[in-house]
């Protein structure tokens, strides 16, 4: 079956913890036992939530927006501010008490910010030209700190700063309960060269009200398609493939699946490699190695063996593997980026119609190119470690994802 299809297949909301995705995850396991595999699934407990609605009025006109994930029920009334850059709150603590504060740009954390100021709400503004993004609250913030936020589309926001000044109120509804996301595991055992395990590691989930056609079914196709080499020759090392969920809520089933399995992870596993964005027809290939220069290089020259030019750089990604990265696994992230699809990612707008076969061949081919190399080579061509480079920022994304001091293997950098 070819690519663009099976995305096809995946083109609706799966959401973790919805009927969203369960009916993703019975298409991703469907294609996998028409080829002859047998997935398992592995389930684990999170704050989750319905979709919201929220409304923002002067009590003459109204306009939609979308409610933070998490975000409790709640009506909120205040004078509107406009603050093209967030960070003002740090440099004028207090001026910005008791207002409802509509921003487009900030270099710091909101969390942060925050807790700088009593603030009542915050309304971000998405990119212009584009539905309002969809995000969520962390979940390991306090009740307390879950301060009411929703995003509005940039064409809204053109309006309500005209209303700067002038009392606002904003009403959020939405649901938020105790839930279940389910990963789907499939080992595909080698032939015994030796005891290295392989990670193969995507996530199928979405953000609200996003169909996720390239962030991620494309990834999940393109692992679906790559594995199809090993339905009737195993390769001669172990390999394990993983579709996660809760990917875009933080990475939520990716450290579950860490926690549960970390004996054997840091016994075993070698290297992972994550496909996360792809099906923009009109765009750039990335392979971003959080890793060693060796492993950048390596992965690097047997791409373009097969004229496959992915721009390289040692860097984080923020996707899966960053809970593997703890234990000093190294991980190779493929991806393509630059284009409509990507564009109008997190927003109601990506969906399949958006990529195409085209869009989505390269990182398939890419994420085929390194398994077998890596899976099939005389001697296993990666070594375990993180370049001292990342190290720092590493340490500063786990803080601030998780809010928990990271347990790491190295002296740490970072001091929050």
């Amino acid at each position: 079956m070819k690519l663009y299809p099976m995305l096809k297949s995946l083109d609706f909301e799966r959401m973790t913890g919805t009927t969203g995705e369960e009916k993703g995850r019975q298409v991703i396991m469907n294609h996998l036992q028409q080829m002859g595999f047998t997935p398992e699934v592995e389930p684990f407990e999170f704050e989750g939530f319905d979709p919201g609605t929220a409304t923002i009025s002067d009590g003459e006109k109204s306009f939609e927006a979308t409610p933070y994930g998490l975000c409790p029920d709640v009506s909120v009334s205040g004078k509107l501010i406009y603050l093209e850059n967030l960070d003002a709150i740090k440099y004028n603590p207090g001026a910005y008490d008791d207002a409802i504060i509509l921003f487009y740009h900030s270099d710091s954390r909101l969390y942060t910010l925050s807790k700088l100021a009593k603030v009542k709400a915050f309304i971000g503004i998405s990119a212009p030209y584009k539905s309002a993004y969809s995000y969520s609250h962390r979940q390991n913030l306090p009740a307390e700190e879950s301060f009411p936020i929703a995003m509005v589309r940039y064409d809204d926001a053109e309006k309500l700063i005209k209303l700067a000044g002038k009392t606002v109120s904003l009403t959020i509804r939405q649901k938020v309960e105790k839930r279940i996301g389910h990963n789907i595991v499939l080992d595909i055992k080698g032939s015994g060269k030796d005891d290295a395990l392989t990670l193969l590691v995507g996530h199928y989930d979405t953000v609200a009200r996003s169909h996720g056609s390239c962030d991620n079914a494309a990834g999940s196709v393109c692992m679906i398609k790559a594995i199809e080499q090993f339905s009737k020759k195993p390769p001669l090392r172990d390999l394990r493939v993983i579709w996660f969920s809760g990917e875009e809520l933080g990475l939520l089933g990716s450290y579950a699946y860490v926690e549960k399995h970390e004996e054997e992870l840091k016994k075993r596993c070698k290297l992972v490699v994550n496909v996360d964005l792809a099906g923009d027809p009109i765009g750039r290939n990335v392979l971003f190695c959080l890793g060693t220069k060796e492993l950048k290089g390596y992965a690097s020259g047997i791409l373009k063996e097969e004229g496959l030019l992915f721009s390289d750089k040692l860097s984080l990604y923020s996707s899966d593997c960053i809970p593997f990265s703890v234990h000093e696994i190294p991980s190779l992230n493929l991806a393509r980026v630059g284009g409509k699809a990507l564009y109008h990612g997190h927003t109601d707008q990506d969906i399949a119609k958006h990529c195409s076969e085209q869009g989505l061949t390269d990182v398939y081919l890419a994420t085929k190119t390194i398994l077998s190399r890596v899976l099939n080579a005389e001697m296993y061509p990666v070594a375990e470690g993180i370049d001292d480079s990342l190290r720092e920022n590493l340490e500063r994304y786990l803080w601030h994802s998780t809010l928990e001091k990271p347990e790491l293997k190295w002296t740490e950098k970072y001091k929050k």
